[in-house]
């Protein structure tokens, strides 16, 4: 039940990304809701499950875009595993640890895609354009990335207060 749960609200974040997303652009940036959705995971369920939910969530992004499979995928993975060390060695984090994650996170999203968009010859961003956006994208998912946990969160405690197998 948890992981059809899982499974569906992933499938939604990644289509209200391509769909309804792109309408929330500031500064040529807009949120990266299944980025957002695999740092809470990460935060709230571990590594593993935030790397899982990773390769998932970027298969179905490179599903929604121009090219091979694999591209976002692979772009969100380092960010996973950077958090899974944070976690490790932190006792208390609290909202500004999460937030700074969010936006190590998509720096590392944005510059890892743009590397890899690069090797398979697609047309990437010039270098400053490429920084500009990524920043203002860093900026943008750090501000959500509070409401985000707290999402998942409230989502994972009304999943585990379900019904039960017996």
């Amino acid at each position: 039940m948890r992981r059809a749960f899982g499974a569906m609200l992933l499938v939604a974040a990644a289509l209200a990304q391509v769909t309804w997303a792109p309408r929330l652009e500031v500064g040529g940036a807009f949120p990266n809701l299944v980025l957002l959705a695999v740092v809470a995971v990460t935060w709230t369920l571990g590594a593993r499950s935030g790397l899982v939910w990773a390769c998932v969530g970027g298969v179905l992004l490179d599903l929604t875009a121009p090219g091979p499979i694999g591209p976002h995928a692979l772009a969100l993975l380092p960010g996973v595993y950077v958090i899974s060390f944070w976690i490790r060695n932190l006792e208390h984090p609290n909202a500004l640890h999460v937030a700074l994650s969010a936006a190590l996170t998509t720096a590392l999203y944005s510059a890892s895609l743009v590397l890899t968009d690069n090797l398979v010859g697609m047309p990437v961003p010039s270098f400053g354009v490429a920084a500009q956006l990524a920043f203002a994208a860093a900026v943008y998912n750090a501000l959500l990335m509070p409401i985000a946990i707290e999402l998942v969160r409230r989502l994972q405690t009304l999943v585990r207060l379900g019904p039960q197998p017996t």
